[in-house]
């Protein structure tokens, strides 16, 4: 037992209040949490990558254009398997779930839209690419208020939250 005042609750209301503009009681995602999940996130889309990209790879290299095309394909069918498929069907990635993170939409409170989860991955892929712009995107949700959000968060309506 606490010594700690047990005040009582009023029925479905929350003893924390929710930041403005969630439409769902949920705990944000902390920014550590998001990073841990991130990094898991490329390390596992690197080997699903890999898998097939060595081989077209060497293919390129004895001089097959067809394997050219194929591993670009390659690339872009690994990345929305692996990142913007779990989120629109399970609302987290592996390394998401193994951080505690998830992301829903931010109206709703369930998992984004098929469009949404695709928007919100190829923003931040393609952001990572671009000088600085990756860095400031990826660090935006520490001085974010109320949600913190990142720009790939700002453009698909949604939000990192807590598992």
């Amino acid at each position: 037992m606490s010594n700690l005042p047990h005040y009582p609750q009023h029925p479905g209301y929350s003893p924390y209040p929710h930041p403005e503009g969630l439409a769902h009681p949920f705990a944000l995602a902390l920014p550590g949490s998001r990073l841990g999940a991130r990094v898991l996130d490329v390390i596992i889309w690197y080997v699903v990558y890999m898998s097939l990209g060595w081989w077209l790879a060497d293919e390129i290299d004895a001089g097959n254009d067809t394997a050219r095309t194929g591993l670009l394909v390659w690339l872009l069918t690994s990345y929305l398997i692996c990142f913007a498929l779990p989120i629109w069907q399970f609302g987290s990635t592996l390394g998401k779930r193994i951080c505690g993170v998830r992301i829903v939409d931010r109206e709703t409170g369930g998992n984004p839209g098929f469009w949404d989860a695709t928007t919100r991955e190829l923003v931040w892929g393609v952001s990572i690419v671009i000088p600085v712009l990756g860095w400031t995107n990826s660090l935006r949700c520490t001085w974010d208020q109320p949600l913190r959000q990142c720009w790939h968060d700002k453009l698909a309506d949604s939000v990192a939250v807590e598992r």
